[in-house]
């Protein structure tokens, strides 16, 4: 197939979200402020992130701050999609609903995007994030990552949410090249790359991430291609989001 360049600015949504069975993903708001300064104050979410966190954890306001950076980077510069990972009170796991808070959720609502609205039509409570940085038209390439709250983990919310990242990322905007980095501590994201998106390491960095009080952590990037979403990665994530 012969390379295209991607025409970034047309290309690029300023506001997206996606709407699926198992989870909601839906553009960066104000109201998700204080569910987002949680989770990362989360030591649990966050012990593979280390590098994001803030001494006394993060404030509504800090969430703030870093929604509206990103947004410009989405809505300026075209290099990023960002995205808040959703769940309606009908998609949350029974065996973590007794773990929730009333007032983690927020009320039901239309939510606008580009090309119309996404109708959330029960209370809803934002888990993590996730989405495609560092966007490259001419190379085809970007960074895929996400954060969820620890209360979900292995809970198949994540598949969901980064499949559907993928194929937005692959299916969309047409990307040749979609990057993932985890730390070799993150044995779980490591053996998540592997064992369901098939694909392995493609280099180990070291020492590039330091956490503080001489502690340096190796990068583990991992890669996956277009051949590889069409050959063998949508194929397997599907199926373990349909299990």
């Amino acid at each position: 197939m012969p390379h295209q360049e991607i025409d970034i600015q047309s290309m690029v949504p300023q506001r997206w979200g996606i709407d699926s069975a198992r989870v909601v993903l839906l553009p960066p708001d104000a109201d998700q402020d204080p569910s987002m300064a949680r989770l990362l104050s989360d030591p649990t979410t966050m012990q593979f992130l280390q590098f994001m966190t803030k001494p006394h954890g993060h404030t509504p306001e800090d969430a703030a701050d870093r929604r509206q950076h990103r947004d410009a980077i989405q809505i300026k510069d075209r290099q990023q999609v960002n995205f808040a990972i959703a769940l309606k009170q009908s998609q949350i796991p029974e065996q973590i609903r007794g773990k929730m808070q009333a007032d983690e959720f927020l009320p039901p609502r239309s939510i606008p995007v580009d090309n119309g609205a996404i109708e959330v039509d029960e209370p809803y409570a934002v888990v993590g994030c996730c989405g495609l940085s560092s966007i490259n038209g001419k190379d085809r390439g970007s960074e895929a990552g996400i954060i969820l709250d620890a209360r979900f983990w292995r809970s198949g919310v994540s598949t969901a949410a980064l499949y559907l990242t993928l194929q937005y990322g692959f299916e969309h905007l047409r990307l040749h090249r979609i990057v993932l980095l985890t730390t070799g501590k993150n044995v779980g994201m490591r053996g998540w790359m592997e064992k369901a998106v098939g694909v392995q390491v493609e280099s180990v960095r070291k020492d590039v991430i330091y956490v503080g009080d001489g502690e340096y952590l190796d990068s583990w990037d991992y890669a996956v291609f277009d051949h590889d979403w069409t050959g063998h990665s949508k194929r397997s994530l599907l199926a373990r989001i349909e299990r």
